[in-house]
């Protein structure tokens, strides 16, 4: 009977360690806020969904494209929005870019 026993505050005191050791590793809500503040400034913009973007053009997906400053050797100083963004989400379908 006393085996049992022992067996049993064994198992009781085994899990009573695990669980003290799980919750000791999930973060706090103090520090979690500043951590995924921190993710959301490196991941950068979302994607857009280019349905229907690409003038009947199939696949038509998502693409980072690089702009660049000028065009033919001259500098551009256009006051368009699109040129102040170097690196920007477009959607794409085969060599074609379009705005989404």
């Amino acid at each position: 009977m006393a085996s049992s026993t022992d067996s049993q505050n064994g198992l009781r005191n085994a899990a009573i360690v695990m669980l003290i050791f799980s919750l000791s590793i999930l973060p706090t809500k103090s520090g979690d806020s500043g951590n995924l503040e921190q993710m959301r400034m490196l991941l950068g913009s979302r994607p857009p969904k280019c349905v229907n973007r690409c003038l009947g053009c199939k696949p038509c997906m998502a693409a980072l494209v690089i702009e660049s400053n000028s065009k033919n050797g001259f500098k551009v100083s256009a006051t368009v929005d699109e040129s102040y963004y170097l690196v920007s989400w477009k959607c794409r379908c085969g060599h074609r870019n379009f705005q989404p």
